[in-house]
């Protein structure tokens, strides 16, 4: 019988390799603040008993673009993720040294993911910033363009670029994040859903795009590793009830939020849930089974304005999107979901927050007035990723 532990064991008969490593973070280092950009670079020795008669395969993702949104300016859209480039290399040998690079996610709402390499055999750019509407290697010139793989012998894939969004405020909305490649390497990243009046777009999974909004005043799920994220039908002055997160692989997608008022005395609020789900990653295999993030709700009946923020999204789904109930900062600073690994956060309305993305996702964008000081995170894109899997001789 096959076990979880058995698949990360040492001598596991399920594939010819039976060891592996990753780096998932740009710097030990690196401060909390938009400023910080840093990027270490790791080495990684390869051990003195490689069997060198099996390929090392190595997978490369850049770094997510951010939300491009910074106080009135920017576009609203949501932050293109990083590419991937997958290659096997058979020219390693025990205690050889590699230089590894991790992308830095981007802070700026008009920046550029970093790029993440393995040492000098393939390498993949980072995201735009969905403020950003220059070319990235060759993309079309657009806000939020996905980053792609360079030098891959197996795959080179382009990442998903960032929902619509715009700017205003009173009612403003930010596109979703969109999705890094799937590590089967067959496909570029999805696109993070478009927002509309008031409420953010869905963020991207690995698999399915991110979607939009039914209408104003609502608010849709992230898209899962196997469906895509649902939207809420209509809100009122008295209930909200926010969309679903998309079906996972392995895990069910978030619930909506709730929020209801019907007088000054009676007021709730249920919390979006996040996608369930998890993932595996082993010396042979690689799955992300994660559910889409719920959407948040807000309504606005006198002087009571529930919400609740949306839900984050699990290993390769994107986040639930955060919504506005009436224009102006009456919802102000609720926060959309974010990403799981390689998924985009979600978008939010004016005076919201989007999602950070997962490792290499999309940052979600924001309606208005997202980053009001350089020391809080405003849908960030994720930290690039590279893995690695190999054999030794035991």
């Amino acid at each position: 019988m096959t076990t979880l532990s058995s698949l990360f064991s040492y001598g596991s008969n399920f594939g010819l390799r039976n060891a592996c490593k990753m780096w998932n973070s740009a710097s030990g280092n690196r401060s909390n603040d938009s400023g910080g950009e840093e990027t270490d670079a790791y080495t990684w020795t390869v051990p003195s008993n490689i069997d060198t008669a099996v390929p090392i395969r190595v997978y490369v993702w850049g770094a997510g673009g951010c939300g491009g949104t910074n106080s009135s300016n920017g576009s609203g859209y949501g932050g293109g993720a990083g590419g991937l480039s997958i290659s096997e290399i058979s020219n390693l040998v025990g205690g050889a040294t590699v230089s590894v690079t991790v992308g830095a996610g981007c802070r700026s709402y008009n920046g550029v993911g970093g790029t993440s390499s393995f040492g000098t055999y393939l390498s993949a750019t980072g995201g735009n910033a969905g403020g950003n509407n220059t070319a990235n290697q060759g993309s079309s010139s657009t806000y939020g363009a996905g980053g792609i793989g360079i030098g891959g012998t197996i795959a080179n894939r382009r990442g998903g670029f960032g929902g619509a969004g715009n700017v205003n405020s009173s009612s403003g909305y930010g596109g979703g994040g969109g999705s890094a490649p799937s590590p089967d390497g067959d496909q570029d990243g999805f696109r993070g859903g478009d927002g509309t009046s008031y409420t953010g777009g869905g963020g991207a999974s690995i698999n399915f795009h991110g979607t939009h909004a039914y209408t104003s005043y609502t608010s849709v799920g992230g898209s899962g590793t196997a469906g895509y994220g649902t939207s809420a039908v209509s809100s009122s002055t008295y209930y909200s009830h926010g969309g679903t997160g998309g079906a996972g692989i392995l895990g069910a997608g978030g619930r909506g939020a709730s929020t209801t008022a019907y007088s000054t005395s009676l007021a709730a609020i249920d919390k979006a849930d996040n996608g369930q789900g998890h993932a595996i990653w082993s010396p042979n295999e690689i799955l992300l089974g994660g559910g889409g993030g719920g959407g948040g709700a807000a309504n606005y009946h006198s002087s009571e304005k529930p919400g609740a923020n949306g839900g984050c999204g699990g290993p390769g789904a994107g986040g639930g999107a955060a919504s506005s109930y009436s224009s102006s900062n009456n919802h102000a600073h609720m926060s959309a979901g974010g990403g799981g690994m390689l998924g985009g956060g979600g978008g939010a309305g004016q005076y919201s927050i989007g999602g950070s993305g997962g490792n290499a996702g999309g940052g979600g964008g924001s309606g208005y007035n997202a980053h009001p000081s350089n020391t809080i995170n405003h849908g960030w894109g994720g930290d690039g990723l590279v893995f690695i899997q190999y054999r030794i001789i035991l």
